[in-house]
């Protein structure tokens, strides 16, 4: 289990649940700290707001410490294993709404600065896929609106705007 960060898939997760020792749960099950004996790994087995459908959320098991924003963004590009970039998602954009941690820009940029003529057809798929579930074409802004000045609206605003140009060139290059 080492080399993986998330895991996604829940059916996946309730086999390896089993292999882990529980160490600590939250009250109501909706987190968890489990230790890998093997390797004395810890996991966290969560449940993530973004993809939220009918009072769940979107079940993960994360590696801890909890992975950098840069490198979920990584895992999310380069993982041959679509759980985990999907799971890498998620947890961006949870990160993004609960904590009000940015990542939009950061993705961009990476999404930028690959050289994309030369990418295999399923990593391109992946890059679509990152546009896509994170809504990164959309200029919409997604920050907190209440209490800030006009001028902080124009500038979370034009960060949105810019995210979604960028990200809209990427698709453009891309086919």
């Amino acid at each position: 289990m080492v080399e993986r960060y998330l895991y996604g898939d829940a059916s996946l997760i309730e086999r390896l649940l089993p292999q882990l020792e529980l160490m600590e749960e939250a009250e109501g099950g909706w987190a968890a700290v489990f230790k890998d004996k093997a390797s004395n790994v810890f996991w966290m087995k969560c449940y993530t707001s973004a993809g939220e459908q009918l009072g769940g959320g979107y079940e993960l098991l994360i590696r801890l410490p909890l992975p950098s924003t840069d490198k979920l963004i990584a895992v999310a590009l380069e993982t041959p294993h679509e759980d985990e970039a999907v799971a890498a998602i998620m947890r961006l954009l949870d990160e993004e709404a609960v904590e009000g941690k940015d990542f939009r820009h950061l993705l961009v940029e990476r999404l930028d600065q690959l050289d994309l003529p030369g990418i295999a057809p399923d990593r391109k798929q992946r890059i679509r896929q990152c546009i896509t579930l994170t809504s990164l074409t959309d200029p919409t802004n997604k920050r907190p609106v209440k209490g800030k000045s006009l001028a902080q609206l124009s500038a979370d605003a034009a960060y949105f705007e810019a995210v979604s140009e960028k990200a809209l060139a990427v698709l453009g290059r891309l086919k």
